[in-house]
């Protein structure tokens, strides 16, 4: 039992860390080690709300996945889920993510 808060816990701490990126975008990895000219071609606004609308949707599952694999019995199947699901997710981040920076290649 003591397993589902620490999944809520860090569920949760995406969803707050999604929002924060919003309002502090300096929290987003790269942007702050940013050259100023370089920072001056990024859409923030585009890429911070991408970033707070992606880590809470990855919070909200993270959070929704262990209460009902916890309520079904099937709590094992977690470490798996999150194995498949996490990477690819975080990877198509990536890659669209790179659309609000207009910096040339």
């Amino acid at each position: 039992m003591d397993e589902i808060f620490i999944h809520i816990l860090t569920g949760v701490f995406l969803i707050v860390v999604g929002l924060l990126v919003k309002r502090f975008p300096m929290l987003i990895a790269g942007y702050n080690t940013m050259p100023a000219e370089k920072k001056k071609n990024v859409d923030i606004a585009g890429l911070s709300s991408f970033m707070r609308r992606h880590l809470v949707i990855i919070g909200a599952l993270w959070v929704l996945l262990a209460v009902v694999l916890n309520l079904t019995g099937q709590q094992d199947a977690l470490p798996v889920v999150y194995v498949i699901y996490l990477p690819v997710y975080v990877v198509w981040m990536l890659v669209r993510a790179q659309r609000y920076d207009h910096n040339k290649q």
